[in-house]
Parts: C-alpha cells; sequence; structure tokens
C-alpha cells in the first residue's frame, strides 16, 4: 500500500492513514499512536488491543485430543474467537483444556457449536514481560528439577507433567502475544517466535531430564551433578543475553557450553546415567542455539 507524503507548511511531513486500518482500530481525532522507527521503516501501532480475527471448524469428526493441539495452534496463531461445530458433548473437556491457554473461555454452546473467546487480550507493549515471565518459570523449573534428581527424589510423574504444562502454558501465550504484533521487518518477528518456541523445547527437556530420574530411580556422582549446575549457570545467562544485550554475555554462554563438553568427555559412566546426562546436555546445547536467535532479534542494521 503507497500513500503520497505531503509537505506542510512548518516544514512538517504528513501522510494519510488507511481508512480501513482507523475503523478497525476505532481511531478518531483525540486517539494517540504509537510509532516505532527501524532503520527506514516506521511502524504505527495503535495503543487498542490488536484483534485476532475468528474461524470456524468442523469439528465433528475429530477426538478430543485433536481438537485440543487444534486450539493450541490457533491461540498461538492469535485467533480470538473459535467456533467448534460438532453434535458431540464435550464442554468438560473444552474446559480442561483451555486452562492450558491463558484468556480463552468457553463462551457457549448452541445450535450444536462451542463458541471459545479470547476474554482477557493481550497487550503487544506486555511483550518483554511476558518473556521474562516465561524465562523465569524455565529457570525456576530447572532448579527444582536439579534439587529434586540430586537430592530426595520425592517428586512424582504426575506433579512434574503438571509443571510441564504450566511451563507451556506461558510458552503458548508468548507466542500468541509474538504473533499479534505486528512486525514491519519480518525477519526480527520470525526469529522472535522460533526463540520462543526453542524456549518451549528446553522446558519439554528439562521434563524429560527430571521424569527419566523420576522414572528410574538413576544413581548419580559428583561429576553428573556439577555438569547439571554448570547447565543451569548457562540458562540463567541465556536470559542475561537476551535482556542485557552484548556479546560479553552472549560469549559466557559459548564457554559453559564448552565447559559442559570438556567435563562430560572424562566421565567414566553407565548406559542409565548416560541417558539422564543426554538431557542436560541437550538442554545445553539449546541454550546455545539461543544466541544466533537473540544476535538476529537485538542487532540493527545501519542504513
Amino acid at each position: 500500500m503507497k500513500r503520497k507524503v505531503i509537505k506542510q507548511a512548518n516544514q512538517a511531513y504528513t501522510i494519510t492513514l488507511p481508512i480501513e486500518w482507523v475503523r478497525s482500530n476505532q481511531i478518531n481525532e483525540k486517539s494517540e499512536i504509537n510509532l516505532e522507527i527501524e532503520g527506514k521503516t516506521i511502524m504505527i501501532n495503535s495503543k487498542n488491543k490488536i484483534k485476532g480475527g475468528q474461524i470456524t471448524i468442523d469439528a465433528e469428526n475429530f477426538e478430543i485430543k485433536e481438537i485440543a493441539g487444534i486450539l493450541n495452534s490457533l491461540y498461538a496463531k492469535g485467533i480470538d474467537e473459535i467456533n467448534l461445530k460438532t453434535s458431540k458433548e464435550i464442554s468438560s473437556e473444552l474446559i480442561r483444556s483451555l486452562s492450558q491457554n491463558i484468556g480463552y473461555a468457553l463462551i457457549e454452546n448452541k445450535n450444536n457449536t462451542y463458541t471459545i473467546k479470547d476474554i482477557k487480550g493481550s497487550e503487544t507493549s506486555e511483550l518483554d514481560e511476558i518473556f521474562k515471565r516465561v524465562f523465569q518459570i524455565i529457570i525456576l523449573f530447572f532448579e527444582s528439577a536439579i534439587k529434586d534428581v540430586f537430592g530426595k527424589q520425592e517428586e512424582k510423574t504426575e506433579n512434574i507433567n503438571a509443571r510441564d504444562l504450566e511451563v507451556n502454558k506461558f510458552c503458548l501465550y508468548l507466542q500468541r502475544a509474538i504473533n499479534k504484533k505486528s512486525y514491519p521487518d519480518h525477519i526480527k518477528g520470525r526469529a522472535l517466535f522460533t526463540y520462543s518456541f526453542m524456549l518451549e523445547k528446553i522446558g519439554d527437556e528439562i521434563t524429560r531430564f527430571w521424569r527419566t530420574n523420576t522414572e528410574h530411580k538413576i544413581k548419580k556422582n559428583k561429576s553428573m551433578k556439577e555438569i547439571a549446575q554448570i547447565c543451569l549457570e548457562e540458562l540463567g545467562a541465556s536470559f542475561d543475553a537476551y535482556f542485557e544485550f552484548n556479546l560479553k554475555k552472549i560469549n559466557k554462554v559459548f564457554d559453559l557450553r564448552n565447559k559442559i563438553r570438556e567435563k562430560t568427555i572424562k566421565l567414566n559412566i553407565d548406559s542409565k546415567q548416560t541417558e539422564l546426562l543426554r538431557h542436560i546436555i541437550k538442554i545445553s546445547e539449546e541454550c546455545t542455539d539461543l544466541n544466533p536467535l537473540n544476535i538476529m532479534i537485538k542487532t540493527q542494521t545501519q542504513q
């Protein structure tokens, strides 16, 4: 869409806003809008909540697990209203599934149609705070796992799974917030989403690490615990590198990964211990994989 630049008498330059955008965002003469400048690009945002649209799905032949997967995908995409058409009575199952989607609620069931809406809405200005919250949840999750695995080993599998669902819930919320924000820089938008997806993968790997130990009661040694603690430090360093971006902090993540690799080579452990350690190594490598995405997100090119 092109707009002609108009020069005003006081040397200012103006353009007109598309009427469709003005109407959909309820802009009037008293409204204020936000401008974000990135090189040659100016992004205009209204302060109103971003609408994610609605969709209707024929779910007659779907099982509840399949429906739950669809809901999660549409939630992450940023859809605000979903109409599920099915003659099956799935109200209670839907409510349980929706507990993993912050803001989603079952509004009504009428004429074989279940209507699900976002009753919270999301502010794009909250994006950094959501990132911070997700990171902190994952770090705390790993801290608890290490404490239990190398400590009293009292946690049960169902409790671990419940904590994993909580991590996934906030990761989905982060992905939804990213998709609902409009990016003039499409590369940055894709990098942000991939970064959030990688955080979810790290959370899943922590779950596997914890669950493996709970199910097999693996014997550990001091060196394995030390490696796990270094990995936790690496996850914390990734947090610092994202929120206090500089190459020194990014290099610290690489250094801690390399330290883990060096210590792992020297270990003499059995097959079950190797299986447990493999999860720690995977978490470490995925933390390192966040670095190039972080650089893509935070680095601005000179024009």
